[in-house]
């Protein structure tokens, strides 16, 4: 194949300007080594334009050969170069995209927990350390029995303090959620969540704190939203155990459960060995 270069193409000009040929190179490999080095503006904006020009496809499908014409191996070089620059522009994208994304779940912790603050504050008790209601009676009690009466108050409070019960133990141990991710990208995965009444975990493709440390975090399952859903607890009275639910927080493809549907931010309870769809991947419940 003749390679050289005629005065009149630009894009010849452009692919084969300043570059000297290396011993035994194609000229597919020698236009490729040329675009990796059009790295100023003017070439870069160059290139960009004869792409605009080259409009269709203007080249054999397939691989280069010794058939081919220099302004088909342009042709063809400037295709994969654009094709390359898309895709790298399609990763810096995703990864500014969930960037954004751990950062307005910092933002809405730290908004989440200002407000907790202030509610706090607003709610609390406004009486000082000192300020105890007073008893019409007080002054007709007798001192030793009044003497007596708290000596077996602070008694019993020592006790309580002392011996905790086994059911209070019982309970606080089993407040956990253990999820085993069973089909999807994230497959085999598993996760132990510790939700209090307070404070959920989150589900989502998130990448975020809350996610990460007390949640399921399954970037890689593109159906899932950033925030899918979240697991929430309701702690029992007396010898009863804690009860949990799960509430989809408005998903774009939704939850499912045996294959129907969830409303969204409806509570749903949840049982030992259920199995819930989110996107591409199913999350089997463990409770004990």
């Amino acid at each position: 194949m003749d390679e050289s270069v005629g005065p009149d193409s630009r894009a010849q000009k452009i692919c084969f300007e300043s570059i000297p040929p290396i011993e035994n190179e194609t000229v597919s490999s020698r236009i490729e080594r040329r675009l990796a080095t059009a790295s100023t503006p003017a070439l870069i904006c160059c290139n960009l334009k004869i792409m605009d020009e080259s409009v269709g496809t203007k080249f054999p499908e397939g691989e280069p050969s010794g058939q081919w014409t220099v302004e088909q191996l342009v042709n063809w070089s400037l295709h994969q170069y654009q094709q390359h620059t898309v895709h790298t522009a399609e990763q810096h994208v995703e990864s500014l995209r969930l960037q954004c994304d751990n950062d307005c779940d910092n933002a809405n912790s730290l908004l989440e927990m200002a407000r907790d603050a202030m509610a706090a504050e607003t709610t609390g008790p406004t009486t000082g350390k000192d300020d105890k209601p007073i008893d019409a009676d007080a002054e007709n009690v007798d001192p030793q029995t009044a003497g007596n009466a708290t000596n077996a108050a602070n008694a019993t409070n020592a006790d309580s303090v002392k011996s905790p019960t086994k059911t209070n133990n019982d309970a606080a141990n089993k407040s956990k959620i253990e999820i085993l991710v069973t089909s999807g990208p994230h497959a085999s995965a598993k996760f132990l969540l510790r939700p209090k009444s307070d404070t959920p975990c989150y589900v989502g493709r998130s990448k975020g704190k809350k996610f990460v440390k007390n949640g399921i975090s399954l970037g890689k399952d593109a159906e899932i939203s950033t925030t899918h859903g979240k697991f929430l607890v309701e702690t029992g009275l007396g010898n009863l155990g804690p009860t949990f639910y799960f509430v989809d927080v408005g998903s774009t493809n939704g939850t499912f459960l045996e294959g129907e549907q969830l409303e969204p931010e409806k509570l749903v309870r949840l049982t030992e060995g259920m199995e819930l769809r989110l996107g591409s991947s199913n999350l089997k419940i463990m409770l004990s």
